[in-house]
């Protein structure tokens, strides 16, 4: 049997009773039904207290918690504590720390510090494993178990894993001679003779060897979070899931594949609050105030993006609905670094009801209650360090209040897309380890290890501009036929895929020959899946398809106006290139825009062409905001809107879904302070009030508002 389905959206938080000062156990199960919780996550990071001695164990406290839990009809997911280990088992075997470094250690104080290959850590792990959950698999309360927690924080340098490293590139290239050549090791005379002649990683230059390396961790952490699934399923109840807790970008973790052993994903979700939710993209109007948006120092995109790609990444992991077990509840405070934000007033039910439109069957925060003392002692919970309920309880239970209402109307979304982007960790991976853009101001570096989610958020940003669904997956992802994909899906884009099969880049080709629309980037398909570049024109098998070829490149010093004379893109500038430009050349490609600059503008910008029954779009460089909005209004031209809507201001965007009865929904939301409205041409109706609105009606959204609408047809 699989996992039963969800029945009703889900909301709720991170739950820890021990890291009260005073037991109160009630009191915060009183709140939580007074809010209309109806779920909380336990357990995941308290190993010292289930273990506080080796082979001492203490498992009756949780029970007093799961009873309360029942008896509130709130439901549980239980956690294993491998990712925060106790300190007696670092004492007894200080071999199974992680060495952040070849022969340095992490000194214990911190988590996720342990090198989780470990024969030694693995016999631990999966003794404590066995103890919790056979003593809790059946309580009533209990729904599904998280393994671990935040995968693949650390790349692993010990001494074992290195062994391991290598006997896993003897297995996949079969001789030296063989990896020799494939890595190019002639280069600088890194040629080797014997297996045992393989360099560590430390001082590597190679990108063959650094791809293979993050693949080797990222298949380490996949095969830990499978393991740990394996032992929970021989005690658990068939009804309930097995998940664990993803942190999308973590260094040694593929996202498109941990959760592969698993019933269902489960994500983090943080993203900026404030200002930072606003669309457009707040910027501000005084060049001398600090221009940083109040974002955790990990958000490569922002305004409501920077939930949403989350979010769309999270359907993809599976191509399921996911859950989520993390988001901010107030200020997600590491200090200045990402600086003390709680939301403006509604923009929690936005962002839950966001995240319901892209497939979230569960909302639940980190963490109930804002603690004293700890490392994260200013990352704010639901509720404040006085632990007295105030605004973020009350925003909290408003939307608590919703979902009970119309619970079943919210669960199980089918998130409507329009464009498949392919997400690549390799290529993230690859870029970071070789980066193509340069970072500003740090002397010293060779490059921004950033450059991937630079690259990805612009062209992510491109489709949100219009509202476009997007379907984002890894390559491994694609379907078996193109033809199965255009059913599905009438843009393919390749943001930034540097590190790409064959296979993958004839797919594209063929997808855009049977009638779909193909969008290239700054290198896409530039190298191979072991990351050597190929040795053709580029975009090289692409570049037929494309109609354009480029010999050049260049980064950019500074931004450079781009202008059309297309009278579908525009007339005059129509924004800015960022970063990067690919020196185009058109090969039958119809030019859509230029550089305005004495070299550049002997060169293509943006180009498109028909290819057989469908479309190559390239687009060369990095678009600023107002560029990616011109070419996004230009796609809508070509991709028309189903429904299309006459909206009052650029701050409202919409997101599309199929609810479980096949009611085609609309989410609309306002990301501003001020009001504003929207109409469509067709008749619909508020899918939770059921009120009635005409075709042509204005919908009218106050500040930082949602609405859901259901197409009456």
């Amino acid at each position: 049997m699989t996992p039963d389905r969800f029945t009703r959206t889900l909301y709720g938080a991170a739950y820890y009773h021990e890291y009260h000062q005073t037991p109160r156990l009630a009191e915060d199960m009183r709140l939580m039904r007074e809010a209309n919780l109806t779920v909380i996550r336990v357990g995941e990071s308290t190993w010292s207290t289930w273990e506080p001695n080796d082979g001492h164990f203490e498992l009756e406290w949780m029970q007093e918690i799961l009873d309360a839990a029942h008896e509130s009809g709130i439901s549980v997911i239980m956690g294993t504590p491998t990712y925060a280990m106790p300190p007696w088992l670092a004492r007894k075997h200080p071999e199974i720390m992680a060495d952040k470094r070849t022969g340095q250690p992490i000194p214990y104080g911190h988590r996720q510090n342990m090198d989780y290959s470990s024969p030694i850590f693995l016999k631990y792990a999966e003794r404590i494993i066995r103890k919790i959950v056979e003593r809790y698999a059946n309580h009533p309360a209990v729904i599904g178990w998280q393994v671990d927690n935040e995968p693949g924080t650390e790349v692993l340098f010990n001494d074992g894993t290195f062994q391991a490293f290598k006997k896993y590139l003897a297995d996949k290239y079969g001789t030296v001679q063989n990896l020799n050549k494939r890595w190019g090791l002639v280069y600088w005379s890194h040629e080797i003779t014997d297996w045992d002649d393989l360099w560590r990683p430390d001082g590597n230059t190679s990108n063959s060897y650094n791809l293979e390396w993050r693949r080797f961790q990222a298949k380490i952490t996949e095969d830990f979070i499978t393991w740990q699934a394996d032992i929970v399923r021989e005690y658990i109840p068939a009804h309930q899931f097995i998940t664990t807790c993803i942190s999308i970008g973590r260094p040694a973790q593929d996202v498109t594949r941990v959760a592969s052993g698993l019933d269902l994903t489960a994500v983090n979700v943080y993203y900026a609050t404030q200002d930072g939710l606003q669309y457009p993209v707040y910027r501000s109007p005084d060049p001398s105030e600090v221009a940083e948006l109040p974002a955790p120092f990990w958000i490569t995109h922002h305004g409501p993006m920077g939930f949403m790609v989350q979010a769309d990444i999270s359907y993809g992991i599976l191509e399921d609905n996911f859950i989520v077990t993390e988001t901010n509840a107030s200020f997600t405070g590491h200090g200045p670094a990402t600086g003390y934000f709680p939301s403006y007033p509604g923009q929690l039910r936005q962002v839950v009801l966001g995240l319901a439109a892209r497939g979230a069957n569960m909302v639940e925060y980190w963490h109930w209650h804002t603690l004293p003392y700890g490392t994260e002692t200013y990352w704010g919970g639901i509720l404040g360090h006085s632990l007295q309920p105030a605004r973020t309880y009350n925003s909290v239970a408003e939307i608590g209040t919703m979902l009970k209402k119309y619970e079943s109307k919210l669960v199980d979304l089918k998130p409507t897309n329009e464009v498949t982007m392919i997400y690549s960790p390799e290529s993230n991976w690859s870029l970071g380890f070789q980066p193509p853009l340069r970072r500003e101001f740090d002397i010293g570096q060779f490059g921004d290890p950033e450059s991937y989610g630079r690259f990805f958020a612009s062209y992510y940003d491109i489709f949100f501009a219009e509202d476009f669904g997007v379907n984002l997956i890894g390559a491994n992802k694609l379907p078996d036929s193109p033809a199965e994909l255009l059913k599905r899906t009438s843009i393919l884009c390749l943001p930034a895929l540097y590190i790409s099969e064959q296979s993958v880049l004839d797919f594209a080709v063929e997808f855009a020959r049977l009638g779909g629309h193909l969008i290239l980037t700054p290198r896409s398909g530039y190298a191979d899946e072991i990351s050597v570049v190929r040795q053709e024109v580029m975009p090289g098998a692409l570049a037929k398809a494309a109609g354009v070829h480029y010999d050049e490149f260049s980064n950019l010093s500074r931004k450079v106006h781009v202008q059309s004379t297309n009278k579908t893109m525009g007339t005059g500038v129509i924004g800015d290139a960022l970063g990067w430009v690919d020196l185009l050349i058109t090969d039958g490609a119809e030019v859509l825009a230029t550089y305005d600059h004495p070299m550049y503008k002997n060169y293509a910008a943006i180009t498109t062409n028909a290819f057989e029954k469908g479309r190559v779009t390239y687009i060369g460089t990095m678009p600023d905001h107002t560029l990616g909005r011109n070419i996004a209004a230009w796609l809508r031209t070509i991709h028309s809107d189903s429904i299309p809507a006459k909206k009052s201001a650029d701050s409202i965007r919409q997101s599309r879904a199929i609810a479980a009865d096949g009611s085609e929904l609309i989410f609309v939301f306002n990301w501003s302070w001020d009001e504003a409205e929207i109409s469509f041409p067709v008749a619909t109706q508020n899918y939770l009030t059921e009120n009635a609105i005409a075709a042509g009606a204005s919908v009218v959204l106050g500040p930082w508002d949602a609405q859901v609408l259901r197409v009456a047809r």
